[in-house]
């Protein structure tokens, strides 16, 4: 079956909530800890249903969101999932304070028991209103951002769209394609800054209303935060200032350099080579049967599951008018189907959808398709994205399918992006943490706390004389900023394990893949901490780590560059 032929059914919720009323009952009277588990995968199963619809309903709505059908669904699952979320609670509350818990955690897993204790901190039935008014920002800013009609060159554009002329190898084209986005935003930035002031409010609130001091620990216990705290964070940003920045400053002195600039520019920021970034060659129906070949021939799971997307049509990669932005990866799990979204544009980040986001569908795929509980089979994000930033570096092998004789550069320009992301990933991190810990800062003040950060964080670029980048608007085309607070950090921790899988990788890449196969097995049964140890790395969040990593990566760096 294709996904598009699989007929979408809105949730019956009101038969869920009574169906769940008399297993919370049988559950209470259950006289065997067999009892409770056979209710206990009852419910699991009935969840997985409502999130089979809720995905499909969301893919559908980002392929078009103007689609008034999909977008209605939509409000109706965000007014909807506070009580989903509050029966889950109350499950979780159960399973805690069972009497045959030691029974159900020596069946089940322990780490299952650790993530229900983190679940009834992470919602309450009083932030039952605020979670509907928020998931409508969450819409309504993605709307706005997918809304884009840009002139530029004598056409119109989406941002997606515009991306490949963010990269021209002709400096005022590039530096005019980022301010045409800057002035489309500019006459749009009282939306922006009002959207994102709600949300501020609202998220601030549910916090109080749960007896926080603010959103920012909450917003962890949201993501699941199950093995590390935000002062692990916060040792983590001081290596990034004291050991990364310095070394990308090296890195972007030197692209500066290659590029014939004085200084980096914000519009210099994403080329590498003075000739321009490596383009891919062939048709997006040519990088797919090239994305078969190379997973075919990395491994046998892997080339079961590329057989699999393909013939279920299970990508949507062309950007056009009324799509969403980015990319994303989600599962249909009553179908054990992972779906890639994206925006091709021609440029190299298209070949990065068949590396990044299928490295998250692939790990999906495993584990839909494998032993664990469907509870266990879900992840945290940085573990998640660690499956993801890993299978980028794991592709190199085959690059010359999609690059050509330009191959290298690939891997060069590749690898100087990945170097350059951790400053700007921790940025985010705690321009959010700084937001959330002053909710009545302004929109001026939001935008100036922007400013200064990437002074810290980002010392070799300016954004002088970008239209409204220079003002400080640049954070307000990052979704993540408005969508999923505190994620952004999981992409640094895992860049730095995707680093020493790369590391891993050149010595022996027989031995790495196999370790990283084992990581991607383990899926949510084991902590993140517990996943790096096991893979013999060092945690991101011990002293030293990232001075490590670096150490190596100028030795990678070197040879990579001398190529």
């Amino acid at each position: 079956m294709k996904i598009s032929e699989i007929k979408y059914v809105r949730p019956d919720i009101d038969g869920f909530k009574a169906r769940a009323k008399q297993l919370f009952e049988a559950f209470d009277n259950a006289s065997t800890v067999g009892e409770q588990l056979k209710i206990y995968n009852e419910f699991i199963a009935m969840g997985e249903t409502v999130s089979t619809q809720s995905s499909l309903a969301y893919i559908r709505f980002t392929l078009d969101t103007r689609d008034k059908f999909y977008s209605d669904e939509m409000e109706w699952m965000n007014e909807n999932a506070p009580a989903l979320e509050e029966l889950n609670v109350v499950f979780s509350k159960k399973m805690l304070e069972s009497k045959f818990r030691p029974e159900l955690e020596k069946a089940l897993s322990p780490k299952l028991f650790k993530d229900y204790e983190i679940s009834l901190k992470s919602f309450s039935p009083v932030i039952a209103e605020d979670c509907v008014e928020e998931a409508k920002l969450q819409t309504e800013y993605k709307k706005l951002l997918s809304s884009a009609k840009i002139p530029f060159n004598g056409g119109e554009y989406n941002i997606p769209q515009l991306g490949k002329f963010k990269e021209c190898p002709d400096r005022e084209t590039r530096k005019a394609a980022f301010c045409a986005q800057g002035e489309w935003m500019k006459k749009n930035a009282d939306k922006f800054d009002d959207i994102f002031d709600r949300m501020v409010k609202v998220r601030d609130r549910m916090a109080k209303k749960m007896g926080y001091k603010n959103y920012v620990e909450l917003g962890y216990y949201r993501m699941g935060r199950d093995c590390y705290s935000p002062e692990d964070i916060a040792a983590f940003r001081e290596q990034v200032l004291r050991d990364w920045v310095p070394f990308v400053c090296e890195r972007k002195a030197e692209q500066a350099q290659n590029l014939g600039v004085d200084r980096i520019m914000l519009y210099d920021d994403p080329v590498t080579f003075k000739e321009g970034n490596p383009e891919p060659v062939g048709t997006p129906e040519e990088i797919f049967e090239n994305g078969r070949r190379m997973y075919k021939e990395m491994s046998p799971l892997t080339g079961e599951f590329i057989d699999f997307m393909l013939d279920h049509d299970l990508f949507d990669v062309t950007a056009r008018e009324g799509k969403s932005g980015g990319g994303y990866c989600t599962d249909l799990p009553d179908y054990k189907m992972p779906f890639i979204f994206a925006n091709f544009n021609g440029t190299y980040g298209d070949i990065d959808v068949l590396t990044h986001e299928a490295g998250h569908a692939i790990a999906a795929y495993k584990a839909m398709n494998g032993p664990l509980l469907p509870e266990l089979r879900r992840f945290g994000m940085e573990t998640a994205e660690v499956h993801s930033m890993s299978m980028e570096f794991f592709a190199w092998k085959w690059m010359p399918l999609f690059f050509g004789e330009n191959s290298e550069k690939y891997c060069a320009m590749h690898l100087n992006n990945a170097i350059s992301f951790i400053p700007y990933g921790t940025m985010v991190d705690y321009f959010q943490q700084c937001v959330y810990e002053n909710p009545e800062m302004t929109p001026a003040e939001r935008k100036k706390l922007w400013l200064d950060l990437e002074a810290k964080f980002r010392p070799y670029m300016s954004n002088e004389g970008i239209a409204y980048m220079e003002e400080g608007g640049r954070w307000q085309y990052q979704s993540h900023i408005y969508e999923r607070p505190f994620y952004y950090i999981d992409y640094c921790l895992a860049q730095t394990v995707a680093f020493d899988f790369l590391i891993a990788m050149l010595k022996d890449y027989k031995d790495a893949f196999a370790r990283y196969d084992r990581f991607v097995t383990a899926a949510g049964s084991k902590y993140f901490t517990e996943l790096v140890s096991d893979a013999g790395f060092m945690s991101p969040f011990k002293d030293g780590a990232l001075k490590h990593i670096t150490e190596e990566l100028e030795i990678i760096a070197k040879k990579e560059n001398e190529r």
